[in-house]
């Protein structure tokens, strides 16, 4: 964290200022945890056909003062919106790879959120690993991350997926 800037008074005093907000600001966080959902994932045959449980957590990171100064919700990450546009993201789509879609996931919520970073982390239980509790990935993406990406009308990315 920064630390405040002296400036000397004419008189000589030293007093101090506020030190330039971008160096002392600690970024504001909206996080979801466990959001669970049901979508075809895997790239051994026997996974491709059958649904599994996956566990997908978020921590964005954004600027809620002015929302949070007048208790009004703009310009917010709204973690129910989100919630709602990753289960429209993985209903009827499949992935070979967590990766990729920890990495699409990432992608919907940098387009259309206000994040300036984004961490994701998809977990699933491996139907063939029985001695899993469970795998993960985890990715941190900034919107820059996404300027390549093709998006649909719902704001959700339609390159990187393996349907």
């Amino acid at each position: 964290m920064g630390t405040p800037k002296s400036a000397i008074t004419s008189g000589g005093r030293s007093t101090m200022t506020a030190a330039d907000p971008a160096d002392v600001r600690s970024p504001d966080r909206v996080m979801g945890t466990e959001l669970a959902f049901s979508c075809r994932i895997g790239f051994h045959e026997h996974e491709r056909d059958i649904e599994q449980r996956i566990l997908v957590d978020f921590d964005a990171e954004t600027d809620w003062r002015s929302a949070a100064a007048t208790d009004r919700p703009r310009s917010l990450i709204d973690y129910y919106e989100v919630n709602l546009a990753i289960e429209a993201m993985v209903k009827g789509r499949s992935w070979r790879l967590l990766e990729a879609l920890a990495e699409d996931i990432a992608a919907l919520i940098c387009h259309g959120y206000p994040v300036d970073r984004v961490r994701i982390r998809a977990t699933k239980q491996p139907i063939d690993m029985p001695n899993a509790g469970s795998v993960a990935v985890e990715c941190t993406r900034v919107p820059a991350d996404f300027l390549d990406r093709t998006f649909d009308e719902r704001g959700i990315p339609l390159r990187g997926s393996s349907e």
